[in-house]
């Protein structure tokens, strides 16, 4: 084979980044989902879309695996490094082909990043949310609640055991 890759190799290549793309959207919605979720505060559904986003991502870490093996082999039959990245081996693929390729790659780039904001700020949220419930819980009993600090110098806290009335007899 040649330095430059045929259209018999690109062209699955080229399926599996619109695919990516295609699938980095789907993630990107649930996550604005479960944001709304958050906002709505109602925890089943943000539980059960939770659930539907860890799914997800196992089926999305399994199609960028799919890509980086298609990836590594062209490396190969290009006799360049393996590990290069994509966007690094545009120069083996005709000229007529490498805006394309340079569109979809920068478009997996963005959606990643994209997407990844979306779940740090759903985090944040329900970090915030779990930490204002906490607060109330506390204010509301605070005898209940003792403040301490783990060993990593994080804010931990210690419960004291329920009151009588709500132990179980043995």
């Amino acid at each position: 084979m040649s330095n430059v890759i045929e259209e018999k190799d690109w062209d699955p290549l080229v399926e599996l980044l619109r695919h990516e793309v295609q699938e980095y959207g789907g993630l990107y919605n649930l996550l604005e989902r479960q944001q709304q979720e958050i906002f709505k505060r109602d925890p089943e559904l943000v539980m059960k879309t939770n659930e539907d986003i860890e799914s997800y991502m196992t089926n999305m870490g399994v199609l960028r695996e799919q890509r980086e093996t298609m990836v590594r082999g062209m490396a190969r039959a290009c006799k360049v490094d393996e590990e290069q990245p994509l966007s690094q081996m545009l120069a083996h693929f005709p000229d007529f082909m490498r805006p394309m390729l340079q569109a979809l790659v920068d478009e997996v780039n963005h959606m990643v990043r994209r997407t990844r904001q979306k779940a740090r700020q759903n985090f944040m949220l329900l970090s915030r949310t779990m930490e204002i419930s906490h607060e109330t819980f506390q204010s509301l009993q605070p005898e209940n609640y003792n403040k301490t600090y783990t060993k990593k110098g994080r804010v931990g806290v210690k419960t004291a055991a329920p009151p009588s009335r709500y132990r179980a007899f043995v």
